[in-house]
C-alpha cells in the first residue's frame, strides 16, 4: 500500500511539475509579427543598382522578401519589403532595425525620399 501511494504522489508532482513548465514556456515564448515597408527611392538610375539593394536589404536580419517597381523615367522606385519582426520586450531587445534600410539606400548613392510601414498580422 505504502507503494501505490509513493507512486501516485509521484505522478502528481511529476504532472503538476510538466503542467506549470508547459505554462511557463507558453508565456515566454517570443511573438513575432510580419510588416510590410514601403520606401520611394530617388536617385535611381538602373535595375542593376536596384539588384545591389535587393541584396542588401536582404542581408538585414528579419527581412524575407524585397519588391521593386522601377519608373526608369522619373529616376524613382517603389521598394516593398516583408519582415518578420521579433515583438520587442525590453530595450536590450534588437532584431530589425527600420534605420538599416535607409543606410542601405544612402550606400548605394541613392536617395530615400518616403516611408511608410503597415503591420499585416
Amino acid at each position: 500500500m505504502l507503494k501505490f501511494l509513493t507512486m501516485i504522489r509521484n505522478i502528481i508532482f511529476l504532472s503538476l511539475f510538466l503542467s506549470s513548465y508547459l505554462i511557463y514556456s507558453q508565456v515566454n515564448q517570443p511573438r513575432y509579427i510580419k510588416v510590410k515597408y514601403l520606401y520611394i527611392i530617388d536617385n535611381v538610375n538602373s535595375e542593376s543598382q536596384l539588384n545591389d539593394l535587393s541584396n542588401e536589404f536582404k542581408k538585414i536580419k528579419g527581412v524575407n522578401e524585397v519588391k521593386f517597381e522601377f519608373k526608369p523615367e522619373k529616376h524613382r522606385a517603389k521598394a516593398i519589403i516583408y519582415t518578420t519582426q521579433k515583438v520587442r520586450q525590453s530595450e536590450a531587445d534588437e532584431e530589425f532595425k527600420i534605420t538599416d534600410l535607409k543606410q542601405a539606400i544612402l550606400r548605394l548613392q541613392m536617395m530615400p525620399y518616403e516611408f511608410r510601414e503597415e503591420i499585416i498580422e
